[in-house]
Protein backbone atom coordinates (compact mmCIF):
# COMPACT_ATOMS: atom_id res chain seq x y z
CA UNK A 1 0.00 0.00 0.00
CA UNK A 2 1.75 3.44 -0.96
CA UNK A 3 -0.10 6.73 0.57
CA UNK A 4 -1.99 8.93 -0.77
CA UNK A 5 0.86 11.57 -1.20
CA UNK A 6 3.29 9.33 -2.74
CA UNK A 7 1.13 8.27 -5.26
CA UNK A 8 0.00 12.10 -6.00
CA UNK A 9 3.45 13.66 -5.95
CA UNK A 10 5.22 10.58 -8.23
CA UNK A 11 3.16 11.47 -11.06
CA UNK A 12 3.84 15.41 -10.57
CA UNK A 13 0.17 16.14 -9.61
CA UNK A 14 -1.00 19.10 -7.45
CA UNK A 15 -3.96 19.14 -5.55
CA UNK A 16 -5.81 20.96 -7.99
CA UNK A 17 -4.59 18.87 -11.21
CA UNK A 18 -5.98 15.85 -8.79
CA UNK A 19 -8.86 17.90 -7.79
CA UNK A 20 -9.65 18.73 -11.29
CA UNK A 21 -9.25 14.87 -12.79
CA UNK A 22 -11.80 12.82 -10.18
CA UNK A 23 -13.72 16.02 -9.45
CA UNK A 24 -12.71 15.96 -5.79
CA UNK A 25 -12.55 19.15 -4.02
CA UNK A 26 -8.86 19.93 -3.63
CA UNK A 27 -9.12 20.39 -0.14
CA UNK A 28 -11.03 17.36 0.26
CA UNK A 29 -8.13 15.64 -1.22
CA UNK A 30 -5.59 18.24 1.05
CA UNK A 31 -7.22 16.91 4.11
CA UNK A 32 -7.15 13.12 3.31
CA UNK A 33 -3.77 13.48 2.57
CA UNK A 34 -2.69 15.19 6.05
CA UNK A 35 -4.89 12.54 7.86
CA UNK A 36 -7.64 15.53 9.22
CA UNK A 37 -10.45 13.32 7.66
CA UNK A 38 -11.26 9.96 5.71
CA UNK A 39 -11.87 9.24 2.00
CA UNK A 40 -14.69 7.69 1.64
CA UNK A 41 -15.14 4.71 -0.84
CA UNK A 42 -16.39 6.38 -4.04
CA UNK A 43 -13.27 9.22 -3.48
CA UNK A 44 -11.15 6.70 -3.23
CA UNK A 45 -12.10 4.53 -6.14
CA UNK A 46 -12.11 7.70 -7.97
CA UNK A 47 -8.49 8.40 -7.16
CA UNK A 48 -7.20 4.68 -7.63
CA UNK A 49 -8.80 5.15 -11.36
CA UNK A 50 -6.85 8.46 -12.21
CA UNK A 51 -3.72 7.28 -10.59
CA UNK A 52 -3.77 4.04 -11.66
CA UNK A 53 -3.57 1.99 -8.95
CA UNK A 54 -6.35 -0.59 -7.11
CA UNK A 55 -8.36 1.46 -4.61
CA UNK A 56 -7.07 -1.23 -2.26
CA UNK A 57 -3.37 0.37 -3.01
CA UNK A 58 -4.29 3.77 -1.14
CA UNK A 59 -2.78 3.53 1.80
CA UNK A 60 -4.44 5.94 4.88
CA UNK A 61 -2.71 8.49 6.18
CA UNK A 62 -0.75 7.67 9.64
CA UNK A 63 -2.93 9.07 12.74
CA UNK A 64 -2.21 12.41 13.55
CA UNK A 65 -0.65 10.89 17.01
CA UNK A 66 1.86 9.48 14.98
CA UNK A 67 3.20 12.75 13.12
CA UNK A 68 3.35 14.40 16.79
CA UNK A 69 4.77 11.90 18.26
CA UNK A 70 8.14 13.75 17.56
CA UNK A 71 10.49 14.87 19.99
CA UNK A 72 8.97 18.30 20.96
CA UNK A 73 7.82 20.02 24.17
CA UNK A 74 4.08 19.24 25.18
CA UNK A 75 3.93 23.38 25.64
CA UNK A 76 4.59 22.78 21.15
CA UNK A 77 2.16 20.28 20.76
CA UNK A 78 -0.98 22.42 20.32
CA UNK A 79 0.31 25.17 17.98
CA UNK A 80 1.47 21.93 15.62
CA UNK A 81 -1.89 21.16 14.36
CA UNK A 82 -3.05 25.18 14.29
CA UNK A 83 0.50 25.66 11.90
CA UNK A 84 -0.63 22.77 9.27
CA UNK A 85 -4.12 23.68 9.50
CA UNK A 86 -3.03 28.00 8.92
CA UNK A 87 -0.74 26.35 5.62
CA UNK A 88 -3.41 23.92 4.24
CA UNK A 89 -6.22 26.56 4.44
CA UNK A 90 -3.72 29.03 3.09
CA UNK A 91 -2.30 27.43 0.35
CA UNK A 92 -5.74 25.92 -1.22
CA UNK A 93 -6.76 29.70 -0.89
CA UNK A 94 -3.68 31.26 -3.06
CA UNK A 95 -4.35 28.08 -5.36
CA UNK A 96 -8.14 29.54 -5.68
CA UNK A 97 -6.94 32.38 -8.18
CA UNK A 98 -6.30 29.76 -10.75
CA UNK A 99 -9.30 27.73 -10.35
CA UNK A 100 -12.91 27.40 -8.98
CA UNK A 101 -13.21 28.39 -5.08
CA UNK A 102 -13.53 25.77 -2.84
CA UNK A 103 -16.07 25.06 0.12
CA UNK A 104 -15.68 27.00 3.35
CA UNK A 105 -15.05 23.61 5.20
CA UNK A 106 -13.07 23.14 7.74
CA UNK A 107 -12.13 19.68 9.67
CA UNK A 108 -10.03 19.14 12.68
CA UNK A 109 -8.50 16.58 14.93
CA UNK A 110 -9.37 17.24 18.55
CA UNK A 111 -7.35 19.81 20.30
CA UNK A 112 -6.42 19.95 24.15
CA UNK A 113 -7.45 23.66 24.09
CA UNK A 114 -7.63 26.77 22.42
CA UNK A 115 -5.17 27.83 20.19
CA UNK A 116 -3.12 31.01 20.71
CA UNK A 117 -2.04 31.68 17.18
CA UNK A 118 1.67 32.49 16.51
CA UNK A 119 1.30 33.82 13.00
CA UNK A 120 -0.35 36.91 13.63
CA UNK A 121 1.25 39.75 12.62
CA UNK A 122 0.49 41.15 16.18
CA UNK A 123 2.36 37.81 17.82
CA UNK A 124 -0.49 36.90 19.83
CA UNK A 125 -4.08 35.79 19.73
CA UNK A 126 -6.42 38.47 19.05
CA UNK A 127 -8.68 39.74 16.07
CA UNK A 128 -8.78 40.05 12.37
CA UNK A 129 -10.98 42.69 11.22
CA UNK A 130 -14.44 41.72 13.03
CA UNK A 131 -13.32 38.41 13.86
CA UNK A 132 -12.54 36.59 17.16
CA UNK A 133 -9.69 34.27 16.79
CA UNK A 134 -9.38 31.65 20.13
CA UNK A 135 -9.27 28.43 17.70
CA UNK A 136 -7.33 26.68 15.15
CA UNK A 137 -10.63 26.72 13.06
CA UNK A 138 -11.19 30.50 13.37
CA UNK A 139 -7.40 31.61 12.06
CA UNK A 140 -7.84 28.67 9.36
CA UNK A 141 -11.74 30.56 8.08
CA UNK A 142 -9.84 33.45 9.26
CA UNK A 143 -7.07 32.97 6.40
CA UNK A 144 -9.82 32.26 3.81
CA UNK A 145 -11.86 34.84 4.31
CA UNK A 146 -9.32 37.18 3.86
CA UNK A 147 -8.06 35.67 0.34
CA UNK A 148 -11.77 35.49 -0.53
CA UNK A 149 -12.28 39.49 0.57
CA UNK A 150 -8.83 39.77 -1.86
CA UNK A 151 -10.10 37.84 -4.60
CA UNK A 152 -13.45 39.91 -4.74
CA UNK A 153 -11.81 43.27 -5.24
CA UNK A 154 -9.33 41.71 -7.92
CA UNK A 155 -11.88 40.81 -11.06
CA UNK A 156 -8.90 39.66 -13.32
CA UNK A 157 -6.05 37.49 -12.40
CA UNK A 158 -3.33 39.18 -11.16
CA UNK A 159 0.36 39.41 -12.17
CA UNK A 160 1.22 39.00 -8.36
CA UNK A 161 -0.36 36.34 -6.64
CA UNK A 162 -2.09 37.51 -2.97
CA UNK A 163 -0.42 36.19 0.05
CA UNK A 164 -2.71 36.00 2.80
CA UNK A 165 -1.98 38.38 5.62
CA UNK A 166 -1.65 35.90 8.02
CA UNK A 167 0.81 34.20 6.69
CA UNK A 168 3.19 37.28 6.11
CA UNK A 169 6.27 37.45 8.66
CA UNK A 170 5.15 36.59 12.28
CA UNK A 171 6.86 38.76 14.42
CA UNK A 172 6.10 41.86 15.99
CA UNK A 173 6.16 44.98 14.18
CA UNK A 174 9.26 46.90 15.74
CA UNK A 175 11.37 43.86 15.57
CA UNK A 176 10.54 43.06 11.69
CA UNK A 177 13.64 42.01 9.86
CA UNK A 178 15.25 44.09 7.12
CA UNK A 179 16.05 42.53 3.86
CA UNK A 180 17.29 44.00 0.82
CA UNK A 181 19.44 42.75 -1.94
CA UNK A 182 23.46 44.57 -2.05
CA UNK A 183 25.76 43.75 -4.22
CA UNK A 184 26.61 41.36 -1.78
CA UNK A 185 23.72 39.22 -2.15
CA UNK A 186 20.55 38.86 -0.42
CA UNK A 187 20.45 40.10 3.12
CA UNK A 188 18.27 38.84 5.54
CA UNK A 189 17.44 35.63 8.22
CA UNK A 190 15.03 33.17 6.31
CA UNK A 191 13.90 31.88 9.63
CA UNK A 192 11.58 33.39 11.79
CA UNK A 193 10.86 31.28 14.57
CA UNK A 194 7.76 32.14 17.11
CA UNK A 195 10.46 31.44 20.34
CA UNK A 196 13.78 31.14 20.81
CA UNK A 197 16.95 32.28 18.32
CA UNK A 198 18.56 30.97 15.14
CA UNK A 199 21.58 28.82 15.03
CA UNK A 200 23.93 27.64 12.40
CA UNK A 201 24.19 23.82 12.52
CA UNK A 202 26.42 23.72 9.57
CA UNK A 203 28.83 25.95 7.88
CA UNK A 204 29.25 26.68 4.28
CA UNK A 205 31.15 24.10 2.02
CA UNK A 206 31.76 21.63 4.69
CA UNK A 207 30.29 18.05 5.63
CA UNK A 208 27.27 17.63 3.57
CA UNK A 209 27.98 20.86 2.24
CA UNK A 210 30.91 20.01 -0.01
CA UNK A 211 32.39 20.54 -2.57
CA UNK A 212 30.85 24.76 -1.86
CA UNK A 213 30.85 25.03 -5.64
CA UNK A 214 28.08 22.83 -6.07
CA UNK A 215 26.51 22.10 -2.24
CA UNK A 216 27.46 25.35 -0.71
CA UNK A 217 24.83 26.17 1.99
CA UNK A 218 24.52 26.81 5.50
CA UNK A 219 22.15 24.79 7.82
CA UNK A 220 19.74 26.40 10.30
CA UNK A 221 17.81 25.31 13.15
CA UNK A 222 16.20 27.26 16.40
CA UNK A 223 17.74 27.41 19.90
CA UNK A 224 14.70 27.14 22.07
CA UNK A 225 15.95 27.31 25.31
CA UNK A 226 19.26 29.61 24.82
CA UNK A 227 22.16 27.09 25.31
CA UNK A 228 23.18 27.93 22.11
CA UNK A 229 22.69 24.41 20.26
CA UNK A 230 19.49 23.38 18.15
CA UNK A 231 16.43 21.85 19.99
CA UNK A 232 14.35 19.34 18.09
CA UNK A 233 11.21 20.91 19.51
CA UNK A 234 11.99 24.96 18.61
CA UNK A 235 13.00 23.81 15.02
CA UNK A 236 10.20 21.85 14.30
CA UNK A 237 7.29 23.77 11.81
CA UNK A 238 9.25 26.82 12.60
CA UNK A 239 8.10 29.75 9.72
CA UNK A 240 10.39 29.99 6.80
CA UNK A 241 10.69 33.46 4.64
CA UNK A 242 11.57 34.68 1.31
CA UNK A 243 14.54 36.67 1.52
CA UNK A 244 14.15 38.07 -1.34
CA UNK A 245 10.86 39.34 -3.76
CA UNK A 246 10.87 36.63 -6.42
CA UNK A 247 9.29 33.99 -8.23
CA UNK A 248 9.10 30.69 -6.92
CA UNK A 249 9.72 27.01 -7.95
CA UNK A 250 8.34 24.10 -5.72
CA UNK A 251 10.24 21.08 -5.98
CA UNK A 252 8.65 18.25 -3.72
CA UNK A 253 9.93 15.21 -2.50
CA UNK A 254 13.27 15.69 -4.15
CA UNK A 255 17.01 14.33 -2.98
CA UNK A 256 18.58 15.44 -1.40
CA UNK A 257 16.75 18.60 -0.74
CA UNK A 258 13.61 16.92 -0.19
CA UNK A 259 10.66 19.48 -0.18
CA UNK A 260 12.66 22.53 -1.81
CA UNK A 261 11.63 26.03 -2.64
CA UNK A 262 13.38 28.73 -5.03
CA UNK A 263 12.80 31.75 -5.30
CA UNK A 264 13.94 33.42 -8.25
CA UNK A 265 14.25 37.15 -8.30
CA UNK A 266 13.10 38.86 -11.52
CA UNK A 267 15.21 41.92 -11.35
CA UNK A 268 18.91 40.60 -10.98
CA UNK A 269 20.67 37.02 -11.51
CA UNK A 270 20.10 36.04 -7.11
CA UNK A 271 18.05 33.27 -6.44
CA UNK A 272 17.77 31.25 -3.02
CA UNK A 273 16.99 28.10 -2.01
CA UNK A 274 15.30 26.36 0.99
CA UNK A 275 15.47 22.66 1.08
CA UNK A 276 13.71 20.26 3.41
CA UNK A 277 10.67 21.76 4.68
CA UNK A 278 8.03 19.92 6.18
CA UNK A 279 5.20 22.28 4.80
CA UNK A 280 5.14 24.17 1.59
CA UNK A 281 2.84 27.14 1.54
CA UNK A 282 3.69 28.27 -1.68
CA UNK A 283 2.64 27.06 -5.65
CA UNK A 284 4.85 27.36 -8.30
CA UNK A 285 4.59 30.59 -10.61
CA UNK A 286 3.54 32.44 -7.07
CA UNK A 287 5.04 35.57 -6.76
CA UNK A 288 6.30 36.54 -3.11
CA UNK A 289 7.70 39.56 -1.06
CA UNK A 290 10.50 39.54 0.99
CA UNK A 291 9.85 38.46 4.61
CA UNK A 292 6.86 36.49 3.64
CA UNK A 293 6.05 32.62 4.65
CA UNK A 294 6.87 30.19 2.02
CA UNK A 295 6.98 27.11 4.20
CA UNK A 296 8.14 25.62 7.42
CA UNK A 297 11.31 23.85 9.18
CA UNK A 298 10.72 20.25 8.71
CA UNK A 299 13.69 17.15 8.40
CA UNK A 300 12.41 15.84 4.16
CA UNK A 301 15.04 14.71 1.76
CA UNK A 302 18.20 13.79 3.34
CA UNK A 303 18.37 15.24 6.53
CA UNK A 304 19.33 13.78 9.65
CA UNK A 305 17.02 16.21 12.18
CA UNK A 306 14.47 19.25 11.81
CA UNK A 307 16.48 22.07 9.98
CA UNK A 308 16.31 24.72 6.61
CA UNK A 309 19.09 23.91 4.15
CA UNK A 310 19.90 27.68 3.12
CA UNK A 311 21.62 28.72 -0.49
CA UNK A 312 22.65 31.64 -1.97
CA UNK A 313 22.97 31.30 -6.26
CA UNK A 314 24.66 34.36 -8.43
CA UNK A 315 23.25 33.23 -11.90
CA UNK A 316 24.97 29.86 -11.93
CA UNK A 317 27.70 30.92 -8.68
CA UNK A 318 27.26 29.74 -5.36
CA UNK A 319 27.53 32.08 -2.51
CA UNK A 320 28.70 31.69 1.03
CA UNK A 321 25.51 33.22 2.84
CA UNK A 322 27.07 32.87 5.90
CA UNK A 323 27.82 37.13 6.17
CA UNK A 324 24.04 37.85 4.25
CA UNK A 325 21.81 36.24 7.11
CA UNK A 326 22.30 38.11 10.24
CA UNK A 327 20.30 35.85 12.17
Amino acid sequence: MTPLRALRTSRSLTFIDLSDLTGISARSIAEAEYGLRPLSWHEQDLLAFVLGVRATDIAPPPPLARAQSLARPDTAMAGVSALITIALATTLATAAIQGELPQISVTLPNLRAPISTPLLATGRAGAVGDLALSSAKDVAVAAYRANLEALAKHAAIPTEPITPSLLRTPMLAEQAPIFQITTAGPEGCPVQPTQGRVVITQGYGVGSHAPANIWGAIDLAVDGDGDGYADLGASWYAPVVATHDGTVQVDLNSYPAGNHVWVNNRDSSWRTGYSHLSIVTVISGQYVRAGEVIGMIGSTGDSSGPHLDYQVWDGETNVDPTGLVGC
